[in-house]
């Protein structure tokens, strides 16, 4: 019988100590250690090459999501189980995105979790039950958003990149020698396209999309 090597990532020690209880219920799973942030697990993941890691997403110096991207392109073989308090569907794109093979909410018992690092140290992508639906939607809405955002026009990334600088409406209308209601114009339309709710939202969209920098 091969034994799955498993690496726990949480930042609360109680935590990680029942999964650590929970997982070695099972003769083939054997964890290799724990570490309380994304940095953290970096090193551990060096130190004991194991086949899974369980994450957290909220952690302190560096979260999950952060250490699942950077798990993903230095140790492609490690198998991501995003471990999450966390039924957000946005939570469940991001980690995905981010190269996790599994999501797994902490209401779930004991026994589920072990299916899912055997399953995903199968090779297997496992998303809880729960959230498949609102995952498929999800990505059909972001498949949507990615659509409209390639139609924003060089105007509007104009508008996009001052924004990021912090610039109001009336400082915009002066720099691109346009009338405010103008720029009020162009900043519904970005909303629109980057399915944003405010300037903010805008102006982090764009930089994950790296349409500004």
């Amino acid at each position: 019988m091969t034994t799955i090597r498993v690496a726990i990532a949480d930042d609360h020690s109680l935590v990680r100590q029942g999964l650590r209880r929970y997982l070695e219920l099972a003769e083939d799973i054997e964890v290799v250690g724990e570490a309380a942030d994304g940095t953290e697990v970096l090193s551990l993941i060096e130190e004991t090459h194991p086949d899974i890691v369980l994450l957290d997403i909220r952690m302190p110096e560096m979260d999950g999501l952060e250490a699942a991207r950077r798990i993903r392109d230095k140790y492609p073989d490690v198998g991501v189980i995003m471990l999450t308090a966390y039924d957000d569907r946005q939570f469940v794109v991001e980690a995905v995105r981010s190269g996790a093979r599994g999501y797994v909410l902490k209401a779930r018992d004991a026994e589920h979790l072990i299916q899912t690092v055997r399953l995903v140290a199968g090779g297997n992508m496992v998303i809880d039950p729960q959230l498949v639906v609102a995952l498929a939607e999800e990505l059909s809405q972001a498949k949507e958003r990615d659509r409209r955002a390639e139609t924003l026009t060089a105007r509007e990334v104009e508008v996009l990149q001052l924004l990021a600088f912090g610039h109001t409406n009336r400082d915009i209308a002066e720099k691109l020698f346009i009338s405010p209601d103008t720029v009020k114009t162009h900043l519904e339309h970005i909303f629109e396209k980057l399915g944003a709710s405010d300037r903010t939202a805008a102006v982090a969209e764009a930089l994950r999309r790296h349409l500004i920098e």
